[in-house]
């Protein structure tokens, strides 16, 4: 799958929190958390890929955890 470089632009800590509707300092603190954004420090900045950001937030998608079991048990009847 081709990603669009535009698409697939990199987000300053300000630009991720915002397309994130969240708030910079919302966004410390899931960076020191158990399950922090992916992203990458340059220097004292962080910078985020749109891409990873949206992969990350999949896995808070309500139902993600249903969609799953349902996979695999359709998966598991197909054999």
């Amino acid at each position: 799958m081709q990603h669009d470089i535009a698409q697939d632009r990199c987000f300053t800590k300000a630009e991720a929190a915002r397309y994130l509707s969240k708030s910079t300092r919302w966004l410390d603190y899931q960076i020191t958390g158990p399950n922090p954004p992916p992203g990458f420090k340059v220097g004292k900045c962080w910078i985020f890929k749109r891409s990873e950001l949206d992969r990350w937030l999949e896995q808070f998608r309500a139902g993600a955890d249903l969609d799953r079991i349902v996979n695999e048990v359709v998966a598991e009847v197909a054999r």
